[in-house]
């Protein structure tokens, strides 16, 4: 999935994730998500372990 990433009035960078792909993936709002950067310059986003249940 690709998604854009959108900047708030602050400067703050952030992207959201349609209900449909968070539902699929088991994440919702509070998880801790980790940023992993591959080889060709994309990035690839997991649940982190130590997010809520």
């Amino acid at each position: 999935m690709i998604v854009p990433i959108k900047v708030t009035d602050e400067g703050e960078h952030y992207f959201e994730v349609p209900e449909q792909y968070l539902e699929e993936l088991g994440w919702s709002a509070g998880d801790i998500v980790v940023w992993t950067q591959n080889d060709d310059g994309s990035f690839s986003l997991a649940k982190s372990e130590d997010s809520q249940q």
